[in-house]
């Protein structure tokens, strides 16, 4: 990608600045507003649709090629001159390499470890080295000490294990300069070069303290109990989990930035395992997850700031940029700036961010062929985002020390949050470039609709979705808050109507970090389907406190918002729905006005990529989970292969054996509910739904029972479950 950039915010309100930032190896390039219609491309079979919008962008822009440099940690400073220091850090290496790693540093006096051992140097000078090598995923404790006379003393505590010492004699020189943890202040730009591990009670004092202090602190001792407080540094890395500051109990500086978004609220060496909740035991829990690919703003330079008219319609946009035929399309929407459409859309930006920039297209291309049956290739921005891996990963992703990625920032460039992205798990469309296909129906239909984000329902709630009379959702709004399933809620317990036009929806435990409000958290917990889970003690998100994991584990499963729930998936193909008895009741059978499918019959057989309406992921109906019992399953999906495979929290246990065939709960259910007051919920339990109708340009029979659904929605006074 010759040319690429991100916005400071995925939505903006009509009258409001939105500001993008480019990297170009151009020399120049065109920048233009554009509306997108219909995501796409010639490799989909289906054209991306996108309209110019008068703007007063400028001709061209220059070029510049803007770069970003990963890794978490935390300064603080500076400090000094001192004549003499002392420095100590509890470690756990979570990646040793050849190449030493910064443990703590003071100016050019740096501690730091690799596979050999630990090593004290002032710049590129050693002063002292330990030939121990510490043990991957168990604690350490460092200390180094400088006189003024220039002794040095470097010490390593292993749990268990002799203590072992070196000492040297160096030109005694002062010490001045910025405090860091996990970093030198060097950059190489890409990966940081920061400390892989977790890192706990840092110590920095301007004494060269005694060898029993050093014992002392390795035993756990409080440091400001040992050493002068106007001298000693002590930051208190157990406070505020979801900041970006920490306190220094000592008085040596104000305290330490942390940069770059490790994993906070970590057990440190301390941890006695009966707590598991930080808030309880906050002093156990004194630990930085420091990572060299660690990122929460790629830093680039703004390079265009826009001011969106105030009658720009809502809708989804872009800023193309585009020179000697590369192109990029930095995405956007539009929130309106009255609420006057009667049907709003919530694109689901924060399952975008869950997904933003995964890695597993082209870096395991080989063992995606085992789940697929067959090559299905990859985007090329794939392969030029697994040279890139400064630009952050998904939460499906783990890091370089094979630890899980918990935190998603949408201040970098999103490769796969493009309407031409190619997504091999579906053969063309997912996420975002699907729900610019729902887009392209509603238009098709003449709806009059606005859009807004998961952000606008997480940070406006209910009063933003009681302004319209119909809310739909896009195809996989998979990930959360508790907030945003509040306000589903409350929209159609007070009369609201919802159109949940996806699956796997309303999943996962999700927070935007206070620190970084353009950041997302999770902790996978041990449930669910994951490509990673947490390590003990760390299933609590830092931003709030609360466990993390599936909504299901703590009794709000999807089905209490939208009556269907997360049950199978699989990517071999899509399949078709079987139409129920009671669907034909009258009350209900308004839904198939048009369709040709009678009791029994199967229709949505038919549709691009997979090649029918359930497929993908799946949802089903469950009372014991929280549908209502007089919600009414319209249809359920039929003739899934046994590819199709239930997810984990729904396998069966105890000692008998399973169906034959095709577990039972491997379904899609099309399910409609009701609401006291008149409000109601629609659900269509697959991911592949809103695909498939745009089958025929939209002449199909899932169109049409979508058409029948909305248009119920948007006119009818009345309860919803009625003869017409």
């Amino acid at each position: 990608m010759r040319i690429v950039g991100y916005a400071d915010r995925l939505s903006v309100r009509a009258g409001a600045k939105i500001t993008f930032c480019v990297s170009s190896e151009h020399a120049a390039y065109r920048p233009e507003i554009v509306r997108l219609r219909r995501g796409g491309s010639e490799r989909h079979g289906t054209a991306l649709v996108e309209e110019p919008v008068e703007a007063g962008m400028p001709r061209t822009l220059p070029g510049r090629v803007q770069m970003t440099t990963s890794g978490s940690f935390a300064e603080a400073g500076p400090l000094g001159p001192a004549d003499e220091l002392g420095l100590a850090i509890w470690f756990l290496p979570t990646l040793l390499e050849d190449e030493a790693r910064p443990l703590l540093a003071v100016g050019e006096l740096v501690l730091e470890v690799s596979a050999a051992g630990i090593a004290l140097r002032r710049g590129d000078a050693p002063q002292a080295t330990l030939a121990v090598p510490p043990t991957e995923r168990c604690w350490a404790f460092a200390a180094a000490t400088v006189d003024t006379t220039g002794a040095v003393r470097l010490t390593l505590h292993r749990p268990g294990m002799p203590v072992a010492v070196a000492t040297s004699a160096a030109v005694p020189e002062p010490v001045a300069g910025t405090l860091r943890i996990g970093s030198d202040g060097t950059t190489t730009g890409g990966l940081g070069r920061t400390f892989n591990g977790k890192v706990a009670r840092p110590v920095v004092a301007t004494t060269a303290w005694p060898e029993a202090t050093t014992a002392a602190l390795a035993s756990g001792a409080d440091p400001l109990a040992l050493l002068d407080p106007d001298g000693t540094s002590a930051l208190d890395l157990a406070t505020d989990p979801g900041g970006t500051r920490v306190p220094d109990r000592g008085r040596l500086t104000g305290g330490a930035v942390i940069r770059h978004l490790p994993t906070r609220g970590v057990p440190g060496p301390f941890w006695t395992g009966a707590e598991t909740d930080f808030r309880r035991a906050p002093a156990e829990f004194d630990a930085l997850h420091l990572h060299d690919d660690d990122l929460a703003d790629a830093g680039w330079e703004p390079d265009l700031t826009w001011s969106v008219p105030t009658d720009l319609p809502s809708g989804v946009y872009a800023l193309r940029t585009s020179a000697d035929g590369d192109v990029d399309r930095i995405p956007f929407v539009v929130t309106p700036a009255r609420h006057e459409a009667p049907v709003l859309v919530v694109l689901p930006t924060w399952t975008y961010l869950a997904y933003a920039n995964w890695r597993t297209y082209a870096e395991y291309e080989t063992e995606r062929l085992v789940i697929y049956g067959e090559a299905r290739g990859v985007d090329e921005r794939d392969r030029w985002l697994a040279a890139h891996p400064e630009l952050g990963r998904s939460l499906y992703d783990v890091h370089t020390d094979g630890s899980g990625v918990c935190h998603s920032s949408r201040l970098r460039p999103i490769v796969n949050l493009r309407p031409d992205y190619f997504t091999p798990t579906t053969r063309g469309f997912r996420h975002y470039a699907q729900d610019l296909l729902l887009l392209d129906w509603l238009d098709r239909r003449g709806e009059h609709y606005a859009v807004v984000t998961d952000d606008e329902v997480e940070r406006e709630g209910a009063d933003l979705l009681s302004r319209y009379r119909v809310v739909l959702t896009g195809s996989h709004p998979e990930y959360c808050s508790a907030g945003m399933l509040d306000t589903y809620l409350a929209h159609t317990r007070a009369g609201g109507r919802l159109l949940y036009l996806g699956g796997n929806g309303f999943y996962q435990v999700t927070a935007r970090h206070p620190g970084h409000p353009d950041c997302l958290e999770i902790r996978r917990g041990h449930a669910g389907v994951a490509t990673w889970v947490s390590d003990p003690g760390e299933e609590h998100l830092a931003a709030t406190g609360e466990p993390g994991g599936l909504w299901r584990m703590r009794g709000r499963a999807p089905n209490l918002v939208a009556g269907v729930g997360f049950t199978a998936q699989g990517f071999d193909a899509g399949y078709g729905y079987a139409r129920s008895a009671a669907s034909t009741d009258p009350s209900v059978s308004w839904v198939f006005d048009g369709v040709g499918a009678e009791a029994g019959e199967v229709f949505g057989t038919e549709g691009p990529g997979l090649g029918g309406a359930a497929g993908d992921e799946l949802d089903r109906a469950d009372v014991t989970l929280g549908t209502p019992a007089d919600a009414v399953v319209l249809a359920s999906s039929v003739g899934h292969s046994q590819k199709i495979s239930l997810v984990p929290e729904e396998a069966d246990h105890g000692y008998a054996a399973a169906p034959p065939g095709v577990h039972p709960k491997v379904r899609a259910d099309v399910v409609l509910l009701g609401r006291p007051g008149g409000g109601a919920a629609f659900s269509v339990g697959s991911i592949a739904w809103s695909t498939a109708m745009t089958h025929k340009d939209g002449d199909n029979d899932v169109s049409r029972i979508t058409g029948n659904v909305l248009d119920r929605f948007r006119d009818h006074p009345g309860p919803v479950l009625g003869e017409q």
